[in-house]
């Protein structure tokens, strides 16, 4: 292994912890703060974004469809 393909694996790890971390801060601001009418679109298009975003990291880390092709059913 070189050091490029440890310095990925990392960078990849780093950039899921920051999406998981946004994800949760957006969730406790929809909670917590009340959110002016004149930003409540960026807020619902931040949002959407962000769970785009975890869907390709939960994807990424739980590969359901490999699993499934590797047991040959």
């Amino acid at each position: 292994m070189s050091w490029a393909t440890r310095n990925a694996g990392a960078g990849r790890i780093g950039i899921a912890v920051l999406i998981l971390f946004m994800y949760g801060m957006a969730m406790a601001a929809l909670i917590t703060v009340a959110i002016p009418d004149s930003n409540r679109d960026a807020f619902s298009l931040l949002l959407g974004g962000l769970n785009t975003a975890l869907g390709g990291v939960v994807g990424y880390f739980f590969n359901i469809t490999s699993r499934r092709q590797a047991g040959g059913s």
